[in-house]
């Protein structure tokens, strides 16, 4: 890699995309890495690279690619930021499902505390009902003994 570096010049473009892709190459400091084009004498004169975007600085960070092997490392960047985008979109979906899930079991927990209270409710009127029941045998037994012995009395 180094020796590719030393051939070439600083001659760069600044749009930093691939001819055909139309998407920008980035180096490993995650810089759209410029276009540039070899002028020094020998076989590669003319040829168009992508470098670093530090290149030539000391804080190069290696990258260089021939403008014709750039598609397959642009197809994989934009594979990656693909992947980075979804796995950003899946994250959101698990945080409002966490957020639905903690809504749903707060409903359900306030969904049986009603229901509870329908059953107590329920058996107290179970419980009226059943002792207005009794008051009613009451009374009717009460009415007819009433009228038994009235009987009873005037049969006398």
């Amino acid at each position: 890699m180094a020796s590719h570096q030393s051939i070439g010049s600083g001659s760069s473009s600044k749009s930093g995309k691939s001819s055909s892709m139309g998407q920008q190459v980035l180096c490993y400091h995650n810089q759209i890495a410029p276009l540039r084009t070899v002028k020094y004498d020998g076989p590669t004169k003319g040829k168009r690279f992508y470098g670093c975007s530090y290149w030539p600085e000391q804080r190069t960070c290696g990258f260089f690619k021939w403008v014709d092997e750039i598609d397959e490392v642009g197809d994989l960047q934009m594979l990656l930021q693909q992947k980075d985008s979804k796995i950003a979109e899946l994250e959101q979906e698990m945080e409002e499902l966490k957020q639905k899930v903690k809504r749903l079991k707060a409903k359900k927990e306030k969904l049986q505390d009603e229901v509870g209270e329908m059953g107590i409710a329920t058996t107290e009127t179970l419980f009226e009902m059943k002792e207005n029941k009794t008051d009613k045998k009451l009374m009717l037994t009460l009415v007819f003994s009433w009228a038994f012995f009235t009987l009873v009395l005037l049969m006398k």
